[in-house]
């Protein structure tokens, strides 16, 4: 009997332990079942889409487009009027400079060497352009301040600023003109460069009697003048080392005069001939006149008039860009070296002018 119970027991326990194996197993095999439990977390991802909700309402951020405004640019342009601000009464500028030069220029008691530069009096097609001048039908602004960028070359690479002011009275006029270099290149190669201009308004325009440049670099100036006697019709110009007379035809014009008769009495396309002195030389300018154009400036696209001297090789020359909406002032100055290249650049970035 004993064994019998034995077997029993055994049998008991190989029962219970496949028992316990089937209900492990069982459980291994209803894990996977359970699984799908999860699925109730991807249903609560999906419910984050409310958050895109707030993304539509940052819709509103369509205000932003109002950067658009950059087109305000254009409207620079447009107001003329803008320009006409009350300047300040800064442009009383002081003469003396122009006086003072004269009297380098007093040697020109050597008129004689005049009969030597006759030659220059070649200038005589100066007529034609006064008689394109018929008087001037415009005025300058009694006062008026026109700043410029200096660009090197056509690059666009800024190199310093000038300032043009001008001051007119009844009868006279005075203009101005001031030029520097800035930034890294002013530390390297710092330069000052200076117009005067004064004379008296007549019914052709512009009448210089007094001009002056001045020019300062590396610690060193150097200056030259000329003056216009019309009574005996004669110019005098040079330095104080080197003096000249010679006759002067009617119509003639310093570097300065030449530049604001054109606002006084704008040219018509075309060409046309103008003595010019910069109190170094005396020359006849060819002058030829397009038709307007756009040009990009600071104030925005400008209607200017390109007025550009005839090169002549071995020679420097210079264009000029007068604005139709602004007076025929200039606002674009180019200058070209005597291969042509051009050289530099002043755009104008502010006008200023008062009637008071």
């Amino acid at each position: 009997m004993p064994g019998a119970q034995t077997l029993r027991f055994l049998a008991a326990v190989l029962v219970s332990l496949l028992l316990h194996a089937v209900v492990i197993s069982g459980a291994r095999l209803r894990v996977p079942d359970e699984i799908p439990d999860p699925p109730p977390l991807e249903a609560r991802l999906v419910s984050a889409p409310p958050p895109p909700a707030p993304t539509a309402a940052a819709e509103p951020p369509k205000p932003r487009p109002k950067p658009a405004p950059p087109r305000r640019n254009a409207p620079r342009a447009p107001p003329m009027p803008m320009p006409i601000v009350a300047a300040a009464t800064p442009l009383a500028l002081p003469p003396e400079p122009v006086e003072t030069g004269p009297v380098a220029a007093e040697p020109p008691e050597p008129a004689p060497p005049a009969v030597e530069p006759t030659p220059e009096s070649a200038p005589e097609p100066a007529p034609p352009a006064a008689a394109t001048a018929p008087a001037p039908v415009r005025g300058l602004p009694k006062k008026g301040r026109i700043t410029y960028v200096l660009y090197l070359g056509t690059d666009k690479f800024s190199v310093g600023k000038a300032t043009q002011s001008w001051e007119v009275e009844a009868d006279g006029y005075i203009l101005a003109s001031d030029a520097e270099t800035t930034g890294l290149v002013d530390f390297f190669r710092p330069q000052q460069l200076r117009y005067l201009s004064q004379g008296k308004l007549s019914t052709q325009g512009l009448q210089p009697e007094k001009f002056l440049i001045s020019r300062t670099r590396r610690g060193q100036t150097e200056v030259a003048q000329a003056r216009f006697d019309w009574s005996a019709g004669s110019l005098t110009f040079g330095n104080t080392r080197n003096t000249r007379s010679v006759a002067l035809p009617a119509g003639s014009q310093d570097l300065m005069s030449f530049i604001y008769q054109m606002s006084l009495v704008p040219p018509q396309p075309g060409r046309f001939r103008v003595p010019v002195t910069n109190g170094s030389r005396f020359e006849t300018y060819e002058v030829e006149v397009f038709g307007e154009e756009d040009i990009e400036t600071p104030l925005g696209t400008l209607k200017a008039v390109p007025v550009k001297q005839v090169r002549r090789a071995g020679a420097e020359t210079i264009e000029i860009w007068l604005a139709a909406e602004y007076r025929f002032l200039p606002v674009k100055i180019r200058f070209l070296d005597r291969d042509g290249n051009p050289s530099g650049e002043q755009i104008v970035n502010e006008i200023r002018i008062s009637e008071e």
